[in-house]
């Protein structure tokens, strides 16, 4: 197997991480924070409300396929990639993000074998209804709340 293919092949396995990883980051505002200019993780994790070690890391991953830049002084700042979740960006990408990561879009997924077995929809599957009746029921908020 051809090294290109095995690392694509495994970055594509592993794509859940990184999505799970831009939710976190767009619902703790992240781009908006650095859209004033570059921060340390201590400082964003103060204005957004999170650990600043695991910020740190969350940082690190995402700044290693592009989505922020990671200076050689720990700061992090905004790349193309996530100037696309900034609140206010002409494309904003940050509501998206902030729904496919919550744990009622993405756990429909893991019963995606069902749907293909069954032809029964894995979220009602999961939920007991259709996506639209599931969120009629559950205002959705793009930043960090206590609802899932």
């Amino acid at each position: 197997m051809a090294a290109n293919a095995l690392s694509d092949l495994t970055r594509l396995i592993n794509g859940y991480q990184i999505s799970q990883a831009i939710h976190v980051a767009a619902r703790l505002g992240i781009a908006d924070h650095l859209g004033r200019g570059p921060l340390g993780s201590n400082e964003l994790a103060q204005l957004s409300g999170s650990h600043p070690r695991t910020l740190y890391r969350l940082l690190r991953a995402l700044a290693s396929v592009g989505v922020f830049h990671e200076a050689e002084n720990k700061t992090f700042s905004l790349t193309p990639m996530s100037e696309c979740l900034r609140s206010d960006s002409p494309t904003p990408l940050d509501g998206w993000a902030a729904y496919v990561g919550r744990p009622y879009a993405w756990q429909a997924w893991g019963h995606l074998e069902h749907s293909v077995r069954t032809g029964e929809s894995a979220f009602r599957h999961l939920n007991g209804q259709s996506v639209w009746e599931y969120r009629g029921t559950r205002p959705m908020r793009t930043r960090s709340s206590t609802e899932p």
